[in-house]
């Protein structure tokens, strides 16, 4: 069973986009670790600007006071810039946020009761030695409540950490798991490749019988294929403006090979450029002639070694097509048609043409001359041109009906 090497690449497309999301996911863990990192630092900084402040002496209420103030501001400062610090934790914003706002909150409202209670601990009012005491206990426990609270959230940081090491560990072992498969699964579907590109550059136009590729198998039929007729040398039998067989060629061409065809169903498909007369009063004889040789080559292209092909009049385009059963032959012919179809023309003023094939399709019975195939191959071909063109029509059951 042949592969197809567009889905090939499609699978690979998709391994790389899986791939490239589990990276982006573990960026975003690794700039979150990055967070937690600074978290840690800010923490200690305030346990060491609190304990700093703690430790102060009232003997010199002067430099207490200015040393205090500058502490209490930065402890209010590193608080702040915790909270902002979150916005970059992606995992815990994302993870149990709330829990983490709560602790957050709570810090910042002990460190606020804490720059209080120091205020009015290092104050330089003259109090009573009761005042100061009580003055002493509420600093002191204003102190403790923000320890516990610094402890606090740098305990819940190891629960954080611990998650997010369980993230970083599945997006690596999902990362490792494609990387693996996906070496081995693309490596052998490459080579496959990379085989029938050798086979298809080496062939040098022989018939390959098998490829693991449906598109070489494709390309290999085309290659074989020959775009001028190998049987004329003589230059009064080919067209002078497609470079194809004349009538006179076609008919030489016929009697040489009538006795070599190949398989057991022989067809005769006749083509006609669907209003090449308009296009011909329309457009330049360089512009209509650069259609009729595109017609020609597309004949050309479809042909394969037993096969006769020729522009025996004006505008009619003649293949014979020598194939295992009909639906290859009819299907070559359909291919020629929609193959013209396709094909974007440019006129002189910018704009796209659609140029169309009518076509007449008839199988040649072993008994009946070329001239007799001929002549009821036009009859059809007018049906084809009569119900629109851009078809082929064949005799179906001794009545003419349209494919």
């Amino acid at each position: 069973m042949q592969i197809s090497i567009f889905k090939i690449f499609g699978t690979i497309k998709s391994l790389f986009m899986v791939a490239l999301l589990l990276v982006i996911l573990l960026f975003a863990t690794i700039l979150s670790e990055y967070a937690s990192f600074y978290k840690l630092e800010n923490l200690q900084k305030q346990k060491e600007l609190a304990t700093a402040v703690y430790s102060l002496s009232r003997e010199d209420l002067d430099i207490s006071n200015i040393q205090f103030r500058g502490s209490n501001n930065m402890l209010k400062h590193e608080g702040e810039a915790l909270a902002s610090i979150y916005d970059y934790d992606y995992i815990n914003r994302y993870s149990k946020s709330n829990t983490y706002i709560n602790d957050l909150t709570k810090l910042q409202y002990a460190i606020r009761d804490f720059n209080i209670a120091s205020a009015s601990w290092y104050t330089q009012e003259e109090i009573d030695a009761e005042e100061l005491q009580t003055r002493k206990e509420a600093f002191t426990k204003t102190y403790q409540a923000l320890m516990t609270q610094i402890s606090t959230v740098t305990s819940q940081n190891i629960t954080f950490e611990k998650r997010r090491f369980l993230i970083e560990l599945g997006v690596v072992i999902a990362l490792l798991f494609i990387i693996i498969l996906g070496t081995f699964w693309v490596y052998r579907r490459l080579t496959l490749i990379q085989k029938d590109i050798t086979s298809l550059h080496a062939a040098d136009h022989e018939e390959i019988s098998e490829f693991a590729t449906s598109e070489a198998d494709t390309i290999s039929k085309q290659m074989g294929r020959s775009v001028k007729s190998p049987m004329v040398q003589n230059p009064a039998y080919l067209d002078s403006v497609t470079g194809i067989n004349n009538f006179k060629g076609f008919l030489h061409e016929f009697s040489d090979k009538k006795s070599q065809k190949v398989g057991n169903y022989t067809a005769i498909c006749i083509f006609a450029i669907d209003k090449l007369n308009e296009l011909e009063m329309q457009y330049s004889q360089e512009f209509t002639e650069l259609i009729i040789k595109k017609v020609s080559f597309m004949l050309s292209l479809y042909r394969q070694h037993n096969d006769v092909i020729g522009r025996i009049e004006h505008n009619q385009f003649t293949i014979i097509l020598s194939r295992q059963d009909k639906t290859s032959a009819i299907n070559d012919c359909e291919l020629i048609r929609k193959s013209v179809e396709e094909t974007p023309f440019k006129t002189a003023d910018g704009k796209d043409l659609t140029v169309t094939l009518s076509g007449a399709f008839v199988q040649k019975m072993s008994t009946q001359t070329l001239d007799e195939i001929l002549k009821k191959a036009n009859k059809i071909l007018l049906k084809s041109i009569q119900y629109g063109g851009n078809r082929i029509a064949q005799l179906r059951d001794k009545s003419t009906a349209l494919k």
